[in-house]
């Protein structure tokens, strides 16, 4: 009771002790969460060098002369394969890199125009483009990156983990929210809150710490948040993602797939804006001119067309079922391009080879543009600068998460049991309101919005009939 009277009276705006409290029971779900994504992060950004370290044998090869036709290297891995069947095709970056085939098994082709699942296993095979020799093959859902890149998606538990971690995301944006609203200074000494002064000989330093590293951080961090949130499943996939999708192609017929379909579990290689976005079919007369008349379509050709279209770095997607087509892509997402400016998809048809659809940057939605321009900083694909400033934010973001759990710890007093939140205001409207506003936030996160009424309504049916509950949780 002395402690909170102390408090009390020490903070007279009571909503600002409703909001503290309520900062303090959110930070109890979303710091768990912050750490895993900071650390997974970590590992993802890392990536190139790791894989170097790790796989340079069949990364690597010594420039010797002219390099083979890719149709010859593709013949090459056919016949190391004799019971798959090349999916993409990867050129080399440079003189000195691996040309990469992606195969599936043989048996998840249909010839009889029906569709097979791309969710089947597939591994990658790295050929050597001088001599043609196959240097060997990795299954990208076993490397360190795969591993990592699952863990910050969905914690290993599938659609459960996608949707927590969406939970998690929401309720950092509304977290940040109030801890900006505590960090404002109401004495006017805005020095003091922007440089702290930390000798970490009273809890008071701590706490300056941690509002201090969440001033510089959350506007980062709000980034992070927000452009995380488009890869989960309700708020990127149903709400944003749907709603700016490029519109289908209207001069050819459509299949019944979408861009997502060439994705290879558990990698992410399409422009996000195209993930739902039907892909057009091969088997008529629509589109423009592409490969000339008379020529074989096929690997040969599609990368002479790649390079006549001024592709760079890009990947192709080979066709399998009898409607579907050839896809040269250069995405941001899939490391292709460092400026998201520069994305590009076109698809040709596997017949006639027609130019079907042409989708560049220029044709995305604004928020679509928007959302794209957030993925290579996201990913930190911009450059080493990049890399360096994101595991820069990770560890401050650990450290800020750190900050806030010693703080915890300091305040509690001795011997006391549960969880010692920072006590109720006076004046319990002042906690109502807070909880109202973080509502009217959640409204934008629907998951988040569904957590805070099952909460609420939890408190008010379970937790308030069970004197051992409202103990832990006073």
């Amino acid at each position: 009771m002395q402690q909170q009277s102390l408090i009390a009276t020490s903070i007279p705006n009571r909503f600002y002790l409703a909001v503290w409290r309520w900062h303090f029971y959110a930070g109890l779900f979303v710091i768990p969460f912050l750490i895993v994504l900071a650390c997974s992060g970590m590992l993802m950004l890392l990536k190139d060098p790791l894989e170097s370290y790790r796989y340079g044998h069949l990364l690597h090869v010594e420039p010797n002369g002219a390099a083979l036709a890719p149709q010859a290297q593709l013949a090459a891995v056919a016949r190391q394969y004799p019971h798959s069947v090349a999916r993409l095709y990867i050129p080399p970056r440079s003189a000195d890199s691996a040309s990469q085939f992606a195969v599936s098994p043989a048996h998840g082709v249909h010839d009889d125009g029906g569709h097979s699942s791309h969710a089947e296993s597939t591994i990658t095979v790295f050929v050597d483009p001088y001599s043609g020799r196959v240097l060997g093959e990795l299954d990208p859902a076993q490397t360190l990156y795969a591993w990592a890149n699952t863990l910050h998606a969905s914690l290993f538990l599938g659609d459960v983990g996608d949707y927590l971690i969406e939970i998690a995301a929401g309720f950092g944006v509304l977290l940040t929210v109030s801890g900006l609203f505590l960090w404002w200074p109401r004495d006017s000494r805005w020095r003091d809150a922007v440089l702290p002064r930390v000798a970490f000989a009273r809890r008071a330093d701590w706490r300056n710490l941690h509002a201090g590293l969440g001033f510089w951080l959350a506007g980062a961090l709000l980034f992070f948040l927000i452009s995380g949130l488009t890869w989960t499943s309700i708020w990127g996939g149903k709400l944003t993602q749907a709603w700016n999708s490029f519109p289908a192609e209207k001069s050819a017929p459509l299949a019944d797939k979408t861009h997502g379909s060439l994705n290879r579990p558990p990698l992410d290689e399409v422009p996000w804006v195209l993930e739902q976005t039907p892909m057009p079919a091969s088997g008529s007369l629509a589109g423009t001119a592409g490969i000339a008349a008379g020529a074989a379509v096929e690997l040969d050709s599609i990368v002479a067309l790649a390079k006549q279209q001024g592709f760079e770095r890009f990947r192709v997607n080979m066709p399998r079922a009898a409607d579907d087509v050839w896809t040269i892509s250069a995405a941001a997402m899939a490391g292709d391009v460092a400026d998201p400016r520069d994305e590009r998809t076109v698809h040709v048809d596997r017949h006639s080879g027609h130019v079907l659809a042409d989708v560049g940057f220029t044709d995305y939605s604004l928020p679509g543009k928007a959302m794209t321009l957030g993925v290579p900083l996201h990913q930190g694909s911009l450059g080493v600068w990049n890399i360096v400033i994101n595991l820069c934010f990770c560890l401050a973001v650990i450290a800020m998460t750190v900050t806030g759990i010693v703080m915890w710890w300091l305040r509690r007093p001795v011997g006391r049991r549960g969880m010692v939140p920072p006590p109720l205001p006076s004046d319990l409207g002042a906690w109502k309101s807070a909880i109202a506003a973080m509502f009217v936030l959640s409204l934008c996160f629907p998951l988040v919005a569904i957590t805070i009424a099952a909460v609420i309504a939890l408190d008010l049916l379970v937790i308030a009939r069970i004197p051992a509950l409202r103990v832990l949780l006073r």
